[in-house]
Formats: C-alpha cells, structure tokens, sequence
C-alpha cells in the first residue's frame, strides 16, 4: 500500500486550515467558539454541523459523521487517501514525493491512472482525425455550427471513424483488454470481438476540473438517433460530480458562471466570447455539481432551456443551490429554445445583456407562480398572496425581503400590510415549532486518523 510518512501528514492536515477548506462546500457561521451549518452528507433543515478551529475536526450531531480535513475532503470529493492528498498538497503547495513502485500494490490507482492515459489518447486520436480527409462529413457538420479552429483546440473536439481503429490504436501502445475494457471506449461482443463504442460521431471529450480526460459525448451527424450517445459510469467517471467545461471556465473570470444544458449551448457560447459556460452532464443539477459551483464561482447563473423541462430542472437546480447559500441568478431568453439557438440569432451582446440582467430566485418564483394563475380572479390573487408569503418567509435578509414586498406591493397591487402580516405569520409559526423541537445529540464518536 502506498505509504506517507507521519511527519508528511501532519504537515498537509495543519497547512490546510479547516474552516477554510469546509467554507468552500458549506455556508458556517460561528456561534461561540465553533462554526455551524448544514450538513453536506445528508438533508437537514436545521444545522447540525459543527466545526471546531481549535481541535481542527468537524462533527455532525445528525448523522454522526466526523473527522479532520483529511476525511471531509476524502469524503465529499469521493476520493481515495493518495487523491486527497494530492489535493490538499496542490492546495497548500506542499510538493510530494515521487512514489513510482509503490503504485503497484495498488491495482485500483494504477487501472484508473491507465484509464485516465487511455481517455487523453482517445480525445487526442479523435481530435486529429477529425482533420483527416475522411472526415468530410464531420467537417461539413462543423462548418455548419460555424466552430473555429481556436474552439476546436480549445474543447479537442473529435471525429470517430468506423469499426475498431481506436481498438487497434491501444493495442498497439500496449494496453491490456482489462484497462481497454474499463476505460468504457471499447465494447465486447458474445463472439469475444472488439468495436470502438463511438462510431461516426463528433466526439466532445469530458475533462474534469483539473483537466483529466474522464468521458466522452459522440453527437451523430445526420438525424439518426440516437442523437447523442455517452460515456456511462465507470472507475473515473460520475456524470453527477463533474462539469462540461469547468476546466476551460477556470481559465478566465468565473465570478459569474453560467451553467446551461448542454454539450453544445456550452460551447457555442465559448465560440462567441462568453468563456464562463459550463454544461451539466444529462442529469438534474447534483449536490456534487452544486458544490463545484460554489466552489469556482460567487454567483450563478441558471440558463437551462425555456421549455417546460427546462423549468423544471430549473427550480430542481435552484433548491439545491439555494440549500449551499448560492448567490442564484436565472436567465431569461426570449426568441430562441436555448442560449445556442438565442447567441447565434441574437448575438453576444445581446445574451451578455440577458446575463446582466438575470432575476433572482425569488422573481423566478414569483413568475412561475404568476403563469399557473389568473390574479383577476379573487381566490387565485387569495392563493398567488399566500404562495408568496411562503416564498418570502425563506428569505433571510431583512432588507432583501423589504425590496422584494415593496416591488410585489406595487405590482399586483397588494398592501404591503398584508404580505407583511402572512410572511409574519409563517415565519412566528416555523420558529416556534423549531424551539419545540428536542434535537437527540449523537455520541461524539472518536476520530480515527490516516
């Protein structure tokens, strides 16, 4: 197993402040001489997370799970103890020591550092193919998406060809079925014969946020379906903890980051200036992604399609961002199904503008609740005043709240007196059930080191 001296752990743990490193994944606020908030490992209304500067450990009461930085990190980036490590060393610029031969004992670390090569020679074959003179069909189809040569390179995007030639290529540098296998870019039939898993498809390599090569979206080129096929989970790829594209983000100003839906919304931006896009990976925004945002960004913005889906997976989004204290702001488009179709009909000027002036989720909210019901009608402004009040009663800034009752006030000409006493009401109710409450500490249970 691989092994780090005691003197090199410690170095790491106490270089890596933990305050500092949970404040990246969870709000805490400090209440006496600890640090409180919501629990990244499992749901709670209430915080029961706690996180002492002193002992340098954090604890929750709710589910019992507890340690130092080296835990939590282990924990909620799902990474092994050689992956935390480096991490927290990048972090604090402590160098490692090179620790070649004891990488053999571990044959998980060595198949996903295999897969890893494999996926970054796979992007790079694709990539050069794409220019080949075979490739007539994907270079029409990258004319038509008006891609230069700059997002091209930027993205490595790629062209797969037919039959087995990625196969053959691994082979041929020395792979073993098992790494070729795993890697999930060859598939094997009943007859024990090999065939690339992409064929005939431009190929959009997935790059985590340190810029390995983890997946891979192939599009088809005609109106086959099925229009896209992707890479499934495997030893180095959950679609639900990383971003198309973050790796490219990071690169320029992410104080504000857009997140949209798809492979191509996230490129076709990039193609016209507006480098701060990432693209979640065919799933509802995850805790994982959420916390990757606020990790990289101060605000975000929401610009999944202006469908009914797309709604939806808005306010899936919302509520998860909105749980980790994201600054939240939601794109409106208008004219155009996604911000692909908007950018290129419209421009960049105009969808930055749209950008600029993104609501916040409570106008968000505030809009759906609007479209479902006729505020003419006297029951449903009845039932609009109190689904308010509900949304108003969760916003903890009282002259964030006062902006919002003043604006609402004067729109659907309601009293403010009135949305006051109904938010009043709620928030009087939820605190008073909350003081009720007995929360049963769970046993401190002793921490275990690496």
């Amino acid at each position: 197993m691989l092994r780090y001296s005691e003197e090199l752990i410690e170095e790491i743990r106490s270089s890596n402040d933990i305050v500092d490193v949970i404040s990246q994944y969870v709000i805490l606020k400090r209440s006496g001489r600890n640090f409180f908030g919501l629990c990244p490992f499992h749901k709670e209304k209430s915080p029961s997370f706690s996180v002492s500067p002193d002992k340098q450990i954090f604890h929750c009461f709710g589910c019992g799970v507890g340690g130092n930085v080296i835990h939590f990190v282990s924990k909620i980036e799902n990474l092994d103890f050689r992956e935390t490590m480096e991490l927290l060393a990048n972090r604090a610029n402590i160098q490692l020591p090179t620790l070649q031969s004891s990488y053999q004992d571990n044959k998980r670390a060595m198949l996903k550092s295999k897969v890893y090569e494999i996926n970054e020679i796979a992007a790079k074959f694709y990539h050069e193919n794409l220019y080949k003179p075979t490739s007539k069909e994907a270079q029409e189809y990258i004319k038509k998406r008006k891609l230069d040569n700059r997002t091209l390179k930027s993205f490595l995007i790629g062209y797969s060809g037919t039959s087995d030639e990625l196969y053959r290529v691994l082979k041929q540098k020395g792979y073993t079925e098992e790494e070729i296998l795993a890697s999930s870019m060859v598939l094997k039939n009943e007859n024990g014969r090999f065939a690339d898993r992409f064929r005939r498809r431009l190929m959009i390599p997935i790059q985590d946020a340190n810029g390995k090569f983890i997946a891979f979206g192939g599009r088809v080129l005609d109106d086959s379906k099925p229009k896209y096929i992707n890479s499934p989970e495997n030893i180095v790829y959950s679609k639900g903890r990383n971003l198309f594209g973050l790796n490219i983000a990071k690169k320029g100003d992410t104080k504000k980051i857009i997140i949209v839906e798809g492979y191509m919304d996230a490129i076709s931006l990039y193609q016209r200036g507006i480098t701060n896009v990432v693209a979640s990976l065919g799933t509802a925004l995850t805790e994982q992604q959420g916390r990757l945002l606020r990790k990289n960004s101060e605000q975000i913005i929401i610009g999944y399609d202006a469908d009914g889906a797309g709604q939806a997976a808005t306010l899936r989004g919302l509520e998860i961002l909105q749980n980790m204290g994201c600054d939240i702001r939601i794109l409106q488009i208008y004219g155009a199904k996604d911000p692909d179709e908007f950018v290129i009909k419209y421009g960049p000027e105009r969808f930055q503008k749209c950008v600029d002036s993104a609501i916040s989720l409570v106008e968000f909210k505030v809009k759906i609740l609007k479209q479902n019901l006729n505020i003419e009608n006297v029951n449903d402004k009845i039932k609009f005043l109190n689904e308010i009040a509900q949304i108003l009663a969760k916003v903890d800034n009282d002259i964030e709240k006062e902006v919002y009752i003043d604006k609402i006030s004067q729109e659907y000409k309601i009293s403010k007196e009135a949305i006051y006493a109904e938010v009043n009401k709620l928030i009087y109710s939820r605190n008073n059930t909350n003081s009720k409450k007995h929360v049963e500490k769970a046993p401190i249970k002793s921490f275990l080191s690496f």
